[in-house]
């Protein structure tokens, strides 16, 4: 029996499904939108899809650049169209929570990409002069596209913190639950556990990492003009269960795409 929630309480289930969905969303952008339309467009032949990777004949920098590109542009227009939902407040805290899962990844894929010298900006800045050098700027724009992603997204979702604890609420259990679905999903990838360590476990819980700590980064006197509330919604509970379940049993063992 699920508890009624009290009057101003958000409503956990239908933040855990907006999660579910958002993450889902968020891969299908980086994998299937980024990297594997521009492919096609550049001529390249993707060969697999799973929720971890796109596999692609003739990939070249715009190709592993895509997917984080397309991450960037997706996570601007939802976080803008958050701040112009009005009294829609389930929808306005979804295209927030969209931004973040967007956001948050692709700028992190440039300080995953600096530092350790792996993933798709590794991939695009290889055989150019001067790696060190483009390492350290790329790690450099990183930190502060990274640091100014979160400082935006906090200010973004505190009219739902009507105390600062409710950000566990909505700020750091859909982190959790995005990373769950994500390595649930990734655990059948036929690349099997070595994908797994190497890249789905950083990706989910490195990526968005900065949830966890974003409301460190609120304006100290900040004042919040309206106290919004994630509302009970079978509806998102519903969409979660069919759309992640699809997610998981299709993507994450993959698609082979024959032409």
């Amino acid at each position: 029996m699920v508890r009624i929630p009290e009057r101003g309480e958000h409503d956990k289930i239908t933040i855990v499904s907006m999660a579910v969905i958002a993450s889902a969303a968020a891969t299908l952008l980086h994998e299937g939108v980024g990297h594997g339309v521009v492919a096609l467009l550049r001529g390249g032949v993707p060969t697999e899809l799973t929720s971890n990777h796109l596999s692609s004949l003739r990939a070249d920098g715009w190709v592993e650049a895509g997917g984080t590109l397309v991450n960037l542009a997706v996570g601007v227009v939802a976080l803008a169209a958050s701040g112009k939902a009005g009294g829609h407040v389930n929808r306005r805290y979804f295209l927030w929570l969209l931004a973040a899962l967007n956001l948050l990844p692709g700028a992190g894929y440039f300080l995953f990409s600096g530092i350790l010298g792996l993933g798709d900006w590794n991939a695009v800045i290889s055989g150019l002069p001067n790696q060190a050098l483009l390492r350290i700027a790329m790690t450099l724009f990183g930190v502060a596209l990274y640091a100014g992603a979160v400082k935006v997204l906090v200010i973004a979702v505190w009219p739902y913190c009507a105390t600062r604890a409710e950000y566990n609420t909505v700020g750091r259990l859909p982190y959790y639950a995005a990373c769950l679905f994500s390595c649930v999903a990734g655990a059948l990838d036929p690349m099997g556990w070595a994908l797994l360590l190497q890249s789905t476990l950083p990706a989910a819980f490195g990526g968005s990492s900065g949830l966890m700590w974003a409301d460190s980064l609120r304006p100290r006197y900040a004042v919040v003009a309206e106290a919004l509330v994630v509302s009970r919604s079978r509806g998102w509970w519903v969409a979660a269960v069919v759309l992640g379940g699809a997610y998981i049993a299709i993507l994450g063992p993959g698609i082979k795409i024959n032409y």
